[in-house]
This record gives structure tokens, C-alpha cells and sequence, in this order.
């Protein structure tokens, strides 16, 4: 058996999850090796600031079976919510020093300082679902500037891509708001590169920039 072959998240899940070798066959010579489906709220505050990135990553059903059968017996607490919640918090505490594997700028300034408010983890329908609250360490001003945000692991073991099945909300912002979404476009040579990664291997410590998806939020100005 081996651990989770992801740099940064294997720290988030050691002793928790592990993978037989054989499970992986099927992916062996390619990353990403795991999908996450990214819902995003914007949310705005009564000053049309923005405060905070509301985020839901829904585990693609194959790892959430593994996590789900592992934590039967690693995970501490007496209930499946209390087991979820076990692992949540430690889920939560590991990205942290990755600064939740979001990047937000404004201005072309990039944020530093996150926190987390109201994570949890649950089951739903068999897919595991992360959830939290990033706050900002400052409330900005979008009419000033535009404000993105990028979600994604650097190793690119997992992909984190938006949810085709939900819209990115704007919460409590005006009609003079709106979001794009920029789509990735990795250069053939780089996506060669991470085809030849099997899940033992890391390349690029920032190969998962690579094939990330760019939130822009931009509200014109009050006239």
C-alpha cells in the first residue's frame, strides 16, 4: 500500500487515508489522479466590499469511497458526523499553512492572511463535500479594481475545476457586478509533462498553475 501521492495533501490526510497500488492502475501515468468539482460564492458585504469566498469542494466518488471506508477506523468520534467533522477539522487545519489552496488578488496585489469560518465536511450521496468560508483579511473594493481568485493544488495530483452543474453566486452584490471565468490553457509541452507523472511522482512544484481556472469579478462604478 501506499500513502496519498499529493506533496502538499498528503500532510492533510496522513494516517487517514491509503490507497492500494492496484486502485490506481487504471491512472497510473497521468495527474491529475483525483477531481474536485469547485462551487464558489462571492460574498459581498453591505458596502459592495468583498469579505469572503464561500467554497464547496465535492470529492469525485471514487476517492470519496476510499476516504469513507478508511474512516471507519481512523478517523475519531463514536457517529459517521462525528467522524466527518473529525476529519474536516484536520482537513482544515492541514491546508492552511497552503493558504487553502487559493490564491485571491486584487489589483494585481496578491492576498496574504486568509482564515476559515464554518468549514465542514459531509456525505452527500456518496461524494464527500468540503466546506468554508474563506474570509479576506481585508474587505475590497471591486469598483477600484478587479478582484480574482484561483482554487487549485500545485502538485496538480487533484484537479479542481468549477462545477459544471452550478454558477459561481455573486452574494449581496449589485447589478453592476459580474464574474468571467478564464479558462486554462497549458502549453502542450507542460501537459506532456504532467502525462508522464504516474501517482508516486511530483514534477513542477507549481505544475497544477498550469491548468487552473481564473475567477474575475469586476463591478463598474456607481454613476
Amino acid at each position: 500500500m501506499q500513502p496519498f501521492a499529493l506533496q502538499p495533501l498528503r500532510r492533510l490526510l496522513t494516517g487517514l487515508v491509503l490507497f492500494l497500488a492496484v486502485l490506481l492502475s487504471a491512472q497510473a501515468h497521468a495527474h491529475p489522479h483525483a477531481w474536485i468539482d469547485l462551487r464558489v460564492a462571492v460574498v459581498f458585504d453591505e458596502a459592495g466590499r468583498i469579505t469572503a469566498l464561500r467554497q464547496v469542494w465535492r470529492i469525485d466518488p471514487f476517492y470519496s469511497l476510499v476516504l469513507l471506508e478508511e474512516m471507519a477506523t481512523d478517523a475519531r468520534g463514536n457517529t459517521p458526523e462525528e467522524k466527518l467533522a473529525d476529519i474536516g477539522n484536520r482537513m482544515i487545519e492541514n491546508l492552511a499553512p497552503y493558504h487553502y489552496f487559493t490564491e485571491v488578488s486584487h489589483g494585481g496585489q496578491r492576498m496574504q492572511g486568509f482564515s476559515v469560518r464554518d468549514h465542514g465536511l459531509v456525505n452527500a450521496a456518496g461524494r464527500l463535500e468540503l466546506g468554508f468560508t474563506l474570509v479576506l483579511p481585508a474587505p475590497v473594493n471591486p469598483e477600484t479594481a478587479p478582484l480574482t481568485y484561483a482554487v487549485f493544488d500545485p502538485s496538480y495530483y487533484i484537479e479542481i475545476l468549477h462545477d459544471p452543474d452550478a454558477t459561481v453566486a455573486l452574494e449581496g452584490a449589485s447589478e453592476r457586478c459580474g464574474l468571467q471565468i478564464r479558462q486554462p490553457r497549458p502549453d502542450p509541452v507542460i501537459v506532456a509533462r504532467a502525462a508522464a507523472l504516474d501517482a508516486n511522482q511530483t514534477g513542477d512544484p507549481d505544475l497544477g498553475r498550469h491548468f487552473t481556472e481564473h475567477g474575475e469579478v469586476r463591478c463598474d462604478p456607481a454613476p
